[in-house]
């Protein structure tokens, strides 16, 4: 398998069509064909399905496409380290990360991110699913939860916290809550866990009133009174600030253990786009991250 066949399937993915692909690498349709062919042969399984005016993905080609793509990206980079040259941070830069934290704190900085480095394209995954950085070809992925895998670089982005919190309408007209043990007559919100526990060695369980798998929605539900629940301090602190909720049990911190982290495949050679949106980050969020500003 060569680089040039590598990435004749890339411009062919990205320009629809094996003439305007062949065209652009300075092939010959027919060499370019025949390149395909070999290729499709060597891997085993069909990259495009073919008409006579078009070609398209396959699910298989959609699937090997980002594997490509990182191969000669990471072929070339290692050529201009050979050659002495400065790489410069170009390409596909995916990343997955939380979906409110993405929205709170990722996308307003990226327009900064492209001024910085216009040659990089970013294709941005939002989901609060725990995702495969290497099953999913991503360059980089951001949790709020760090994975137990050797085969992954982890790298703290920002340290958090987890505290209780509630609407104040919620806490006038049911009561506030003197001691962990009052929250056993409390409606409590979780994203399902049923046992919350305090650094005083207290672990309650709690009877919880709504469950919900989105953060986002949980926070908004709160607001609304609909009960007390365990927010991360970057996801609650507009809420805090503007009086939409209050901390609960100040006097009774939660044993939590929560930062935000980078996460990414363990390569001797990093491609210049990731290490340029690592650095990126790691400068916006640190010494301080935002929530703590």
């Amino acid at each position: 398998m060569d680089i040039l066949s590598l990435r004749l399937f890339i411009r062919i993915a990205e320009l629809g069509g094996v003439t305007a692909a062949a065209r652009d690498l300075s092939l010959s349709p027919a060499s370019a064909s025949a390149r395909l062919v070999k290729l499709e042969e060597l891997i085993g399984f069909r990259l495009f399905n073919r008409t006579t005016r078009a070609v398209s993905l396959t699910t298989d080609g959609e699937l090997f496409l980002p594997y490509a793509q990182q191969t000669v990206e990471t072929l070339e980079t290692g050529f201009s380290a050979v050659k002495g040259q400065s790489s410069k941070a170009q390409g596909l830069l995916r990343i997955a990360m939380p979906g409110s934290f993405g929205r709170m704190y990722i996308i307003p900085l990226l327009a900064e991110f492209q001024s910085r480095y216009p040659l990089v394209k970013l294709d941005l995954r939002l989901s609060d699913e725990v995702l495969d950085v290497v099953e999913g070809a991503y360059d980089l992925i951001i949790r709020n939860a760090s994975l137990a895998d050797s085969s992954l670089i982890v790298r703290k982005l920002a340290a958090d916290r987890r505290l209780l919190v509630a609407s104040p309408g919620y806490l006038e007209q049911h009561g506030v809550p003197a001691t962990p043990d009052d929250l056993a007559v409390h409606r409590c919100m979780t994203l399902g866990e049923t046992r919350w526990k305090f650094k005083n060695g207290q672990s309650v369980s709690v009877s919880y009133a709504s469950t919900v798998n989105d953060g986002e929605a949980m926070r908004k539900m709160l607001e609304r009174g609909m009960g007390i629940g365990i927010k991360s301090i970057w996801n609650a602190t507009e809420s805090l600030k503007s009086g939409l909720l209050v901390e609960v049990l100040p006097d009774f911190p939660l044993v939590t253990e929560a930062s935000i982290w980078l996460l990414y495949p363990s390569r001797r050679i990093m491609a210049p786009r990731v290490q340029a949106m690592i650095d990126f980050l790691l400068e916006q969020f640190q010494p301080t991250p935002p929530w703590e500003c």
